[in-house]
């Protein structure tokens, strides 16, 4: 059984190995299936990643970096509190090995700016900056939305 590297079910995590490259780095490999559920209907007859999903992936990566870095246990829920700048310039199509590359730029408190990078075969296909924060914000915990 493959050691999990996020809290996320099966269905959900987009990290099948993970290193860390200096101390405050590192890089997570996914293997795109082709069977997976959101090729199906995005899109048909021409299956690609969700861009949304693409966001997902840096965030796991730089969950697992954080997580690496600091004193928590390990798959302590982490939440994604920002996108910025995020740009997605390729299609990601089914067979792909997306690499991801995470660098931690600023922590600040319970939170942590990431810079971002996808590549498939030495090709970006989408890079930017994410926010992660050790804490869920109330309004979520208490299920409001605004």
């Amino acid at each position: 059984m493959m050691q999990r590297l996020t809290p996320h079910g099966p269905g959900f995590s987009f990290i099948d190995r993970f290193e860390k490259s200096g101390s405050s780095a590192g890089v997570a490999w996914k293997e795109l299936r082709g069977d997976a559920p959101y090729f199906a209907d995005h899109f048909p007859g021409r299956p690609m990643m969700p861009a949304v999903l693409l966001v997902e992936c840096a965030a796991q990566a730089a969950g697992v970096l954080w997580m690496s870095l600091g004193d928590e246990p390990p798959l302590t829920p982490l939440f994604l509190a920002g996108i910025e700048r995020f740009r997605v310039v390729d299609a990601v199509c089914p067979g792909a090995i997306l690499r991801t590359e995470v660098r931690l730029e600023r922590e600040f408190g319970a939170l942590a700016g990431f810079d971002a990078e996808c590549t498939v075969e030495s090709r970006t296909v989408a890079r930017g900056r994410i926010l992660l924060s050790r804490h869920v914000a109330a309004s979520a915990e208490s299920g409001a939305v605004k």
